[in-house]
C-alpha cells in the first residue's frame, strides 16, 4: 500500500531538511510520497532545553498546517520532541520520531547500544530521552564530539573531517560494550553507511529507521479510530 509521509523539521534550517529528506527517500517504497516541511522563525537548530520547547511548538503548528492528506508523520528532530502530543492530536496517523525509531530498531538487533551525537551540552537531553523510551539499561555508551561546522548551511553530503571525528568516537563506545551505533542528530543523517564501513559496527540512521517502521506499522497494525 502506498504511503503519504509528512516529514516535519521543527527547526528553521532548510539545508538540514534536505538532508533529512534524502535519508527518508532512501527508505520509500516505489509508490510512496514524501512532503518535507521546515519551521519558520527559530531555532535554527536545537542546542538545549529552551530550543526544544520552541521546536515542539513549531512541530505542532506544522502538523496542523500540513497533516491533512497524509498517512504518517516522520518527526525529524533527534530528541523526538512533540511526539506524544502529535500522537494524541492525530490518532489516525502514524507518528514516529527519528531517534526513538533508531533506538527501538537497535533493540531488536543487539543487547547493547551506543548513542552518537554532536556536542556534549546535548548529552543530558539524550540521556533523558533514552529514559523516557524505557531502554536506559540497553544504551551502554554515549559519545558527543564537538563539531560546530557540521551545522552550517555549507555542510552537505559526507564531510571527511566529520566522518573522521565520528569514527574516532566509535572506538570508546565499542570498548564500553556497544554492539551497534545509533546516530542521534539531524545533521548526521546520511553518515550511517560511511561510518559503518569505517567502524565495523552496525550504524543506524534515525530517519531511515522511522520510514521503515512506518511502513511496517501500516502493514501490520490497524489504524486507530
Amino acid at each position: 500500500m502506498a504511503m503519504r509521509l509528512l516529514l516535519i523539521n521543527p527547526n528553521t534550517s532548510t539545508h538540514i531538511t534536505q538532508r533529512l529528506a534524502s535519508s527518508a527517500r532512501r527508505a520509500l517504497g516505489p509508490d510512496d510520497t514524501l512532503t518535507a516541511v521546515t519551521a519558520q522563525g527559530s531555532p535554527q537548530v536545537v542546542r538545549g532545553a529552551a530550543d526544544l520547547l520552541v521546536a515542539n511548538t513549531n512541530a505542532l503548528a506544522l502538523a496542523h498546517r500540513h497533516a491533512a492528506q497524509h498517512d504518517a508523520i516522520v518527526l525529524a528532530i533527534s530528541l523526538d520532541g512533540a511526539a506524544i502530543p502529535l500522537r494524541r492530536q492525530y490518532p489516525a496517523l502514524l507518528v514516529v520520531g527519528m531517534t526513538e525509531a533508531a533506538l527501538l530498531t537497535a533493540c531488536l538487533r543487539v543487547e547493547r547500544i551506543g548513542l552518537l551525537t554532536l556536542g556534549a551540552d546535548m548529552l543530558p537531553l539524550y540521556r533523558d530521552r533514552v529514559v523516557e523510551i524505557g531502554i536506559a539499561s540497553r544504551v551502554v555508551a554515549y559519545a558527543a564530539p564537538e563539531a560546530p561546522a557540521a551545522f552550517g548551511a555549507d555542510a552537505a553530503g559526507v564531510a571527511p573531517d566529520l566522518l573522521d571525528l565520528l569514527t574516532d568516537a566509535c572506538e570508546p563506545m565499542r570498548a564500553a560494550g556497544a554492539q551497534l551505533i545509533v546516530l542521534a542528530g539531524a545533521v548526521l543523517c546520511g553518515y550511517a553507511e560511511a561510518l559503518q564501513a569505517r567502524c565495523a559496527l552496525p550504524v543506524l540512521d534515525g530517519v531511515y529507521c522511522a520510514v521503515r517502521q512506518i511502513q511496517s506499522l501500516s502493514r501490520n497494525m490497524p489504524k486507530p479510530h
